[in-house]
């Protein structure tokens, strides 16, 4: 079985590296450590204090911080969004993507036990230079972003770029004593669930179908669901393929939403936008044999525009943000939930954003966007989920209604 997600990541990263927004935001430093700390105690005095938390961890395809840094004129919040890079003659290049956040949206990941945190002092050494004291290491580490590192001769250094251990992220976990979380699942292997899942509905007698997929934007929903409508084609035939409905397809629109609530709208994220109760009434009808309008959204009218009339068929997997809907519970024979990490499914979100040409008044750049997923959609998003029982069969039906071609 071909990785999907390896494939998809390959062909998005080569379309977001042919942008200017790539080379726009292109990290390159060198990290070291000090053999001997005392040759920096004279800069403690004119460090600033700050603390990170990071919602990633290793096995995530992004890296992705908070920070608060500690000032005289007053706290500064910020979140910052890197790849996994590449070491380019001795410096790790990667994307960086930063903005600031307010201080809402830090307290609320940093008051979540299972994000890990550290805290350090900083003082610059030199232009593009600096030196981090992290509480509970030992040495300090120095990062240089521009100059060569001849320019610290006389100091005794080692070279840590490539070494994991020394990746601030690892380093917060490892002072944190928080574990790394098992890898997680093969979206390949989800996709091939889903075929089945649909076969053994169809087997035990079931005319109508349908299967909810959900997770945040960038996770690979679409993807995913694709990917389970080629397995069933593969194996069943064109008349089983399932049809896709996205929740995205039921957007109220803009101007609906600043009409009911008022303006401006800013939640694109909210339960209100998707009005998950018409889908499910739409659902019931082509179950009966009544055809469907296929819908979608329009990123710069911000509305719903009407794409075509589907004829009825036995098979739809729903996918979206808010595939779960405790209003879909009776449409829906079983649901699943995207296995990718909040930092990766951002990650993906930003970038998809630029190759996709989807920036528009509200999200005219990947740093406002950055902003939103973490102040608005990433919260809303973990507190509004209905978590609805997945009602998988375990195994297969013997029956003769579905057999492979």
């Amino acid at each position: 079985m071909i990785d999907i997600e390896k494939t998809t990541t390959t062909k998005n990263v080569e379309l977001f590296k042919q942008s200017p927004e790539w080379l726009q935001r292109q990290e390159c430093e060198a990290k070291l450590i000090a053999l001997e700390p005392q040759a920096f105690d004279h800069l403690r005095a004119l460090a600033e204090p700050i603390e990170q938390v990071y919602l990633s961890q290793p096995s995530d395809e992004f890296s992705l911080r908070l920070r608060r840094t500690i000032t005289n004129d007053g706290d500064i919040y910020s979140a910052t969004l890197k790849d996994r890079g590449n070491i380019e003659a001795g410096r790790l290049s990667r994307l960086e993507i930063e903005t600031p956040i307010n201080q809402t949206a830090y307290e609320y990941y940093a008051a979540q036990p299972d994000y890990p945190r550290l805290k350090k002092l900083r003082a610059q050494l030199a232009p593009g230079t600096t030196v981090d004291f992290i509480e509970g290491l030992e040495a300090p580490l120095v990062e240089v972003e521009s100059g060569d590192f001849s320019e610290l001769d006389g100091i005794r250094l080692e070279y840590k770029t490539d070494d994991p251990d020394f990746l601030n992220e690892n380093i917060a976990r490892r002072l944190s004593g928080i574990e790394t979380e098992a890898s997680p699942e093969d979206l390949s292997q989800l996709a091939a669930k889903i075929a089945d899942e649909f076969a053994v509905y169809y087997r035990a007698g079931l005319p109508f179908v349908a299967i909810g997929l959900s997770g945040m934007s960038g996770s690979g929903k679409s993807t995913v669901a694709q990917a389970a409508q080629e397995l069933m084609r593969e194996r069943y035939g064109k008349e089983f393929e399932p049809v896709i409905i996205s929740t995205d397809d039921y957007h109220r629109g803009h101007k609906w939403l600043e009409e009911t609530y008022g303006a401006p709208w800013t939640n694109w994220d909210d339960p209100h936008v998707y009005n998950t109760a018409e889908m499910a009434d739409d659902l019931k009808r082509f179950a009966a044999g009544e055809p469907l309008l296929r819908r979608h959204f329009d990123f710069i009218s911000e509305e719903v525009v009407v794409d075509e009339i589907i004829q009825p068929k036995p098979f739809v997997l729903i996918e979206g943000l808010f595939a779960d809907s405790r209003n879909l519970r009776d449409v829906r024979c079983a649901h699943f939930a995207m296995p990718v990490s909040p930092a990766t499914s951002i990650g993906r979100d930003l970038r998809r954003l630029v190759i996709e040409g989807r920036a528009n008044g509200v999200f005219g750049s990947p740093e406002q966007r950055l902003r939103y997923q973490l102040e608005t959609a990433l919260p809303t998003y973990a507190e509004t989920r209905e978590h609805p029982k997945n009602r998988l069969f375990r195994g297969w039906i013997d029956a003769s209604r579905l057999v492979e071609r």
